[in-house]
């Protein structure tokens, strides 16, 4: 049986992480463990597994190697711990070892600033929403390719925006979705935004992690997608805002419905209209809002 398992506390070197699964051995330990995550299996069972015509000693060398990093071992056998188990969901999704492609289709949407058909493609990892003609970009999302090799493409479409969602809320919320750590938030000119088409807009909410670096800007409507006042205002006009494709909402994807009232400090107003009513949201630096029905 294995040695003592070493010291989880104890930072390793993210160099020396991912080497650990740069064998072929370990590498066919944890998708062992990954096909039965919230189980533990016992070494013997584990070794049969894998390779069982390898010697004892030399697989319990490599078990021993991934122990404590990626493995927990405890009285019922052998289990994953979360990295060993987010690495092994990310390679059974195809993130590190498959390539796919998806070429350009339109989504049913024209562009807001050009009327434009815009399109959806994949490729390498990052599913696109962009205007062929003005180059605007709508979406920019990493998924897996297995996300794009199971049903049709409205199918993709669907998912992808309600994973962008999941995204979005939680940067709106203040908590990054990455890690889980606490967010810095503010308002952005969108001048001063380095991502493609930031100068067609007024403003943007930017969030950011001091810890992992993730960051994200939004448009204000984006940022506000789940307000209450927002859901129950669509919900009254017989629109799920939940569940539609949030691109086919101008007031979230352009800042022709905003009003930077100041920024120092900031203020900005976002007019929505739904079928010959308004909802009108004053947003201050604290993301704070007070809604008005007009």
């Amino acid at each position: 049986m294995p040695d003592d398992d070493p010291d989880p506390s104890a930072d390793a070197a993210p160099e020396d992480a991912f080497a650990l699964v740069g064998n072929e051995t370990r590498a066919a330990i944890l998708r062992a463990l990954g096909e039965r995550p919230h189980e533990g299996i016992a070494f013997s069972e584990l070794r049969e597994r894998v390779d069982p015509g390898m010697d004892s000693g030399q697989f319990n060398y490599h078990l021993s190697q991934l122990v404590g990093e990626f493995v927990d071992r405890g009285e019922d056998g052998y289990t994953l711990r979360s990295e060993g188990l987010a690495l092994y969901r990310l390679v059974r999704a195809g993130s590190v070892n498959r390539r796919v492609s998806l070429d350009a289709f339109e989504i049913g949407l024209d562009c807001y600033f050009c009327g434009a058909p815009v399109e959806g493609y994949y490729d390498e990892g990052t599913f696109e929403l962009r205007c062929p003609d003005c180059d605007h970009l709508y979406s920019h999302t990493q998924v897996p390719p297995s996300a794009v090799e199971t049903g049709d493409r409205r199918d993709v479409l669907e998912r992808v925006d309600q994973y962008n969602r999941h995204e979005m809320l939680a940067y709106a919320r203040g908590v990054c979705p990455t890690c889980v750590n606490p967010l810095e938030t503010e308002f952005v000119p969108g001048e001063a935004v380095w991502s493609e088409g930031s100068d067609r807009f007024d403003a943007f909410v930017g969030t950011d992690c001091d810890n992992c670096g993730a960051s994200q800007y939004m448009s204000v409507g984006l940022a506000l997608l789940y307000h209450p006042a927002v859901v129950s205002f669509f919900h009254d006009h017989g629109v799920d805002v939940t569940s539609r494709p949030h691109w086919e909402f101008e007031w979230a994807m352009t800042d022709r419905h905003l009003t930077v009232r100041s920024t120092d400090p900031w203020t900005v107003e976002l007019a929505i209209p739904c079928e010959g009513e308004t909802l009108e949201l004053v947003v201050d630096e604290e993301l704070s809002v007070e809604a008005t029905r007009v």
